[in-house]
C-alpha cells in the first residue's frame, strides 16, 4: 500500500513539474516610441502644438527602414528594436520633420524641425535664419554656427538605441559585478522621442 501511495506521489510532482515549462517566458520590451506634433496648429495664445494621428514614421538604420504610424495619441511604437544608431523620419502629406530637403548618395536629407518659433525674442535668441518667422517651424542648428543653412541638413532626428542592463549590487555601475550566470541582466528600454512635423 505504502509503494503505491509513493508511486503515486511520483508520478503527480513529475505531471506538476511538467505543466511549468509550459509557462510563458517574459521578454524584454526594447520599444522606441515617437510622439510627433505639427507646427502647423501652434496656438499663440496657449503656446501649444496638437499631435498628429496617421503620421507615417520611418526608423533608418545601416541595416534596415521599418516603419510605423501614429495612434489617436501621435505615438508611433516600434518592438524589438536593435541596438544600433537610427535616423527618424516623419511625414503626412506634405508635412515633414526635414525641411528644404536634397538628395545625395540615394539618401535624403533636410533641415530638422525642432519646434516653433514662439515670438520675436524666440527668433533673436535663435540661430540666424533669414526664413524665421514668429508661429513658423523652428530649425536645428546642427552644427552651432549659429546659421541655419545646408551644412545643418541631417537625415532625421539621431537616436542611438543601447540595451540597459540591472545593477545587481546595486552600486550604480553596470560592470563583472552585476553578471549572473555568467551573463548581464537585461531590462526593459523603452525610449520616447518627441518630434515636430512641419512645411
Amino acid at each position: 500500500m505504502k509503494k503505491n501511495i509513493y508511486l503515486i506521489l511520483v508520478c503527480l510532482l513529475s505531471f506538476l513539474s511538467c505543466g511549468k515549462t509550459d509557462e510563458p517566458v517574459a521578454t524584454v520590451k526594447n520599444e522606441i516610441k515617437v510622439k510627433v506634433y505639427s507646427t502647423v496648429t501652434w496656438d499663440s495664445t496657449t503656446n501649444k502644438l496638437d499631435t498628429v494621428v496617421g503620421v507615417i514614421v520611418n526608423l533608418i538604420s545601416d541595416s534596415a527602414t521599418v516603419s510605423a504610424v501614429t495612434n489617436n495619441n501621435g505615438l508611433a511604437t516600434f518592438s524589438g528594436v536593435k541596438e544600433e544608431e537610427y535616423y527618424i523620419v516623419a511625414s503626412k502629406g506634405d508635412l515633414s520633420n526635414l525641411t528644404n530637403k536634397t538628395t545625395l548618395n540615394d539618401k535624403i536629407f533636410g533641415n530638422l524641425i525642432i519646434g516653433v518659433y514662439s515670438s520675436q525674442a524666440d527668433i533673436t535668441n535663435s540661430a540666424a535664419n533669414s526664413s524665421a518667422v514668429v508661429g513658423g517651424p523652428k530649425l536645428a542648428d546642427v552644427n552651432g554656427d549659429g546659421i541655419i543653412n545646408d551644412n545643418d541638413k541631417v537625415q532625421g532626428n539621431y537616436l542611438k538605441f543601447e540595451y540597459q542592463y540591472e545593477d545587481m549590487n546595486a552600486d550604480g555601475v553596470i560592470d563583472v559585478k552585476d553578471l549572473l550566470n555568467g551573463s548581464l541582466v537585461q531590462i526593459d528600454n523603452q525610449v520616447e522621442k518627441t518630434i515636430f512635423i512641419g512645411k
